[in-house]
């Protein structure tokens, strides 16, 4: 068995070498093929390939060497090899700043996007150890100096302004390492619960005292209007009779009336008025002219 694999072995090569000396196709075949056979070694090997959005860190011996991308590069092996490969497309981090305190001691929450893009990938790679995590601790840094030295009044007053100042302080610190920060865009901006839980009081009061002076605007107008009549009257069939004439008044106009809400109810589930003023002796209709009148001429 063998001895038959050695005599087929020898057969081979004999043929291979009559082929080669007496036809010279068979010898410009095996030049074509020993060709492809080097060139794909090569570019296996040798080329590496980058897209248009990826740049790489070429080391040589072990010193950084060259940038290469986009497209086809050489690296020798041995003695060269890709440390690192970025992409310097623009990116977006989402921040979150849980709290951060104004100048006058007030706690803020704050959210919103940074938009950053490596402009220089040997400074992003080399002169920073993870660059992601120094762009977000600077940036949650810069952004609670920026607030401490701003009233909670001037942070809501000037959002478009303090995303530029946040931008340029964060763009001067981070040029070093090669990042270009090219916009900032805050998105919430949170106050305290205790501040938001008393602005909504103040709009809450401010809400009540508007519906006092209603009610008492309209009392005196239909008691004035309709006489003593008005007196039997309770609040709901009062502001029905007030703000129909008003309604009234309007039509026609194009005036757009806003009413407090609470009264707006009154109107909705008015049926129930009508049984209210018959018990009390009073024509709807009547009623209505007359404090029409009465608005009109007051």
């Amino acid at each position: 068995m063998v001895y038959g694999e050695i005599i087929l072995g020898v057969a081979l090569i004999l043929t291979f070498v009559v082929a080669y000396i007496h036809f010279p196709l068979f010898r410009v075949g095996i030049y074509l093929l020993l060709l492809l056979i080097i060139i794909g070694t090569f570019f296996k090997f040798f080329i590496k390939k980058y897209n248009q959005n990826e740049r790489a860190i070429i080391f040589r011996m072990g010193k950084f060497n060259r940038i290469a991308g986009p497209g086809w590069a050489l690296v020798i092996p041995f003695f060269e090899k890709e440390f690192a490969k970025v992409d310097v497309r623009t990116k977006m981090i989402n921040i979150d700043v849980p709290v951060a305190f104004t100048k006058d001691d007030l706690r803020l929450k704050l959210s919103g996007v940074v938009y950053y893009k490596i402009v220089d990938p040997n400074k992003a790679i080399l002169k920073i150890d993870n660059y992601m995590q120094g762009l977000m601790d600077l940036i949650t840094s810069q952004i609670r100096n920026i607030i401490a030295s701003m009233s909670m009044r001037e942070v809501f007053g000037s959002l478009p302004k303090l995303n530029n100042i946040l931008a340029d302080a964060i763009r001067h610190a981070t040029w070093k390492w090669g990042i270009d920060v090219p916009m900032v865009q805050l998105k919430g901006v949170m106050p305290p619960e205790e501040i938001a839980v008393a602005m909504q009081q103040k709009e809450i009061a401010s809400q009540f005292m508007q519906a006092q002076k209603f009610r008492a605007e309209a009392r005196k107008v239909v008691i004035n209007a309709i006489g003593d009549a008005a007196k039997n009257l309770d609040d709901r069939a009062i502001m029905y009779l007030y703000i129909k004439a008003i309604e009234d008044i309007s039509k026609g106009s194009g005036t757009k009336l806003i009413f407090p809400a609470q009264f707006m109810n009154v109107m909705k589930k008015g049926f129930g008025v009508g049984s209210g003023l018959s018990a009390a002796g009073i024509d709807m209709n009547n009623a209505v002219e007359a404090i029409k009148q009465k608005i009109t001429s007051g």
